[in-house]
């Protein structure tokens, strides 16, 4: 047991926290739109941020949640 190697090292748990971060903001990004009355719209819901910086944030995280698990150490 106490030869056992770890699967990830610091730089990998830095690069998935920043990845999540990505991703938590797109979601907070895409969120709301809201207008609390049921019988009007709100065209608010079709603004850059929420149809396309938002899914985009949420991409780049993923991409960076890829990448930091296949990242490798140095030795």
């Amino acid at each position: 047991m106490e030869n056992q190697k770890e699967i990830f090292g610091k730089k990998n748990y830095q690069i998935m926290f920043t990845g999540l971060a990505f991703i938590i903001a797109g979601f907070i990004l895409m969120s709301g739109g809201d207008t609390g009355d049921e019988t009007s719209f709100n065209p608010e819901i079709f603004n850059f941020q929420r149809i396309t910086l938002a899914p985009i944030l949420i991409l780049t995280g993923f991409v960076i949640e890829v990448f930091a698990i296949m990242h490798k150490q140095k030795k």
